[in-house]
């Protein structure tokens, strides 16, 4: 672990594996930290790249500035980063989960010439209706916020209470490969620890910044800059999942997207198909080079 001072903001930053290509996990927002990835694929590629594991401003041990939560904020972080990271001249592939995804295509609209390739885990590309969702589900209380936050979020991430914990009594253990139930026992663990801090910063990440005021003002990235984007992309999406159709529009758009649909999944492919995930995306490098 390192902290790294980028655009004035303190970001929490791992490092594993070595040689190339470099991999760079982007996560999601709110209850999540790089930890999702470390806990579950991560490890194994850096088997095979030097990986890159960072927690957003305002989440997990980074900094929590009250503003610059866009897109475009958040693309120049990890420009910024990269670079301390002396990075600058290596094209490296992002992986980025949900939100991240929206940031990974942001970051290749931005920067292109820095891009080996994407893998887009479950992506949100509309990223203002997300943020005028996200803002009218915060208002809401209870079991009105659980429903809510499954329709946003699928199946897996409903599962989530507002204390930053897994409910396994509402888990059904035949959505989880072996993998997935292993991956999700190792977060369970790591999240009971750190419950409180976690939700204490996405409390404050939610109250008192301007993170949905700037998801809301965010513009989306068109179909001109998509078909722009010309790394090859591997696109993930669960079967059942509410993003489906914007994985199928992604595919339709990025000249050199391979969409595949997870079997049986909603939006949490990282922890329901966890082997799934890994494998395709070990494949995919290999292809890529």
């Amino acid at each position: 672990m390192a902290d790294i001072e980028v655009r004035g903001v303190r970001f929490n930053v791992m490092r594993m594996g070595k040689g190339v290509p470099t991999v760079v996990f982007v996560h999601g927002l709110l209850i999540d930290n790089h930890a999702s990835f470390y806990m579950s694929i991560a490890p194994a590629l850096s088997k095979h790249a030097s990986v890159v594991l960072y927690d957003l401003r305002g989440h997990g041990n980074s900094g929590q500035p009250p503003s610059g939560y866009g897109t475009d904020d958040m693309a120049a972080d990890l420009a910024g980063i990269l670079d301390a990271l002396e990075l600058r001249d290596q094209r490296v592939i992002v992986v980025g989960h949900s939100f991240g995804g929206s940031i990974a295509l942001r970051f290749a609209v931005r920067y292109p010439g820095r891009v080996r390739g994407l893998a887009l885990l479950e992506a949100l590309p509309d990223v203002a209706q997300f943020g005028r969702q996200m803002a009218g589900t915060l208002e809401l209380t209870g079991a009105d916020r659980d429903r809510k936050l499954q329709e946003l979020f699928g199946h897996w991430l409903a599962k989530h209470t507002t204390r930053g914990q897994i409910d396994f009594d509402a888990l059904d253990p035949d959505e989880l490969d072996r993998d997935g139930r292993a991956t999700l026992e190792k977060v369970a663990r790591f999240k009971r620890r750190r419950a409180s801090p976690m939700a204490e910063t996405a409390k404050r990440l939610r109250d008192e910044t301007s993170l949905i005021r700037d998801l809301a003002a965010t513009t989306d990235v068109g179909d001109d800059a998509l078909s722009r984007i010309t790394c090859p992309v591997l696109a993930l999406y669960g079967e059942h999942s509410d993003l489906r159709g914007d994985g199928e529009r992604l595919a339709g758009r990025l000249p050199q997207c391979r969409l595949e649909i997870v079997p049986g999944c909603a939006h949490g492919i990282l922890f329901q198909a966890t082997e799934r995930v890994r494998s395709s995306l070990l494949a995919w490098m290999a292809e890529i080079g």
